[in-house]
């Protein structure tokens, strides 16, 4: 069940960086939307498309994801930020929190992982042990 919980949020997490940025990003372009009356639209498909790069290379480099799977989401959220209606902001949002959820326990996992505690061989007869 773990190990399913895992590839789920490697498959459909974001970098937090590019789910939260992107979901800002998003919110401030409709918002200059709503004041425009959706006259500034190319504006935002523009931002959209290249915010894109940015996107990929973060999944890519920080998250650690192969380049097909990078590519796939940056291009994924560059379309929906591109979108000029706030909805798909929801998608960036919620793959940032599952991505931070993911960080959060690899990192919890590689504590334990240096934490653990080594035993110490037996004493052999003899063996003096100094401390």
């Amino acid at each position: 069940m773990l190990n399913n919980l895992k590839k789920l949020s490697r498959s459909f997490g974001l970098h937090p960086l590019v789910g939260f940025g992107m979901f800002a990003v998003d919110m401030m372009l409709f918002g200059g939307e709503v004041l425009t009356a959706e006259l500034i639209w190319p504006l935002t498909v523009g931002v959209g498309a290249a915010l894109t790069i940015p996107s990929i290379l973060i999944q890519r480099h920080s998250f650690k994801d192969e380049w097909g799977a990078a590519i796939g989401k940056g291009l994924l959220v560059g379309v929906l930020t591109g979108i000029p209606t706030p909805l798909p902001a929801l998608v960036p949002l919620l793959g940032g929190t599952i991505g931070t959820m993911q960080m959060i326990g690899e990192k919890e996992e590689r504590k334990m992982i240096e934490g653990e505690v080594v035993e110490e061989p037996p004493m052999l007869e003899g063996e003096v042990r100094e401390e």
